[in-house]
């Protein structure tokens, strides 16, 4: 059985007649003030027909917003908009001696690009909150002021209520560029990557729109406890070896463990 479905989510990014969008702020300093939301506030009676997928921000300004819709195209480029089916065949063409799996289709390809650093219409997203955790404190800084200058700002985790996904429902036969509406994508593990991230995508049919979903928490992070949480989530076994299973991932958590680093 191949484990990837999508669904639907008319209205996404504008208020539909009759619903109201429900934000929800709250502040953590601990895992086990994250761990009290998870079991009060983000725990709902209809658990039978809803669930909570999460995201860290390593800033409070970022948007929801794919990563391709925060790019330009390059000077010489006659359009205003990256070309992402070009840099999808690009990534396809490339990367044949390095992708195990034989025969991708342009949804797969898309979560192992995305997964991989390139800019595509996808937006990751995690079951878990102790990896969407991570992904917000990860980094000691990941903001600038116009200058070069370190902004500090403060964290946050995105925690979204939405309807569960039926497996069975096949994803659009057009595939992810003729997407009239967004979708959440989950594709079948093909990295293991996506496996140890328990990743989720949901699929934007314009990236440069910022993503307004219905029902939502923003747990904000303050600056001066990342470090704390990070070592907090070592200990809990969330760490780069964990998270990014392969060589890259092993170096950079030998170096955070044996240097002083963030």
């Amino acid at each position: 059985m191949i484990l990837r479905a999508e669904v639907q989510f008319p209205h996404a990014n504008e208020d539909a007649p009759g619903r109201r969008a429900i934000k929800i702020m709250e502040t953590i300093n601990t895992l086990a003030q994250l761990s009290e939301l998870v079991e009060s506030k983000l725990k709902d009676e209809d658990e039978k027909e809803k669930t909570v997928i999460y995201r860290g921000h390593g800033a409070t300004s970022f948007l929801l917003r794919p990563k391709v819709g925060r790019h330009l195209p390059p000077e010489k480029s006659s359009s205003n908009e990256v070309n992402e089916k070009l840099m999808l065949e690009l990534f396809r063409r490339q990367s044949v001696d390095r992708v195990s799996i034989a025969n991708l289709d342009d949804w797969e390809l898309l979560a192992i690009a995305q997964h991989h650093g390139l800019p595509t219409r996808l937006l990751d997203w995690t079951r878990s909150p102790l990896v969407a955790q991570y992904f917000a404190v990860r980094l000691e800084c990941e903001t600038c002021d116009d200058i070069g200058r370190p902004l500090h700002e403060d964290a946050e985790i995105i925690a979204w209520r939405c309807g569960k996904i039926n497996l069975a429902k096949p994803l659009p036969k057009d595939g992810p560029f003729a997407l009239n509406e967004t979708i959440r994508y989950v594709p079948r593990i093909v990295t293991p990557r996506l496996r140890a991230q328990h990743g989720v995508f949901t699929v934007h049919p314009k990236p440069r729109d910022e993503f307004k979903p219905e029902e939502y928490v923003r747990i904000k992070i303050p600056n001066n406890k990342r470090k704390r949480l990070k070592d907090s989530l070592f200990r809990h076994g969330i760490h780069e070896e964990v998270l990014f299973p392969d060589l890259d991932g092993l170096a950079r958590h030998i170096q955070w463990c044996q240097t002083k680093s963030y």
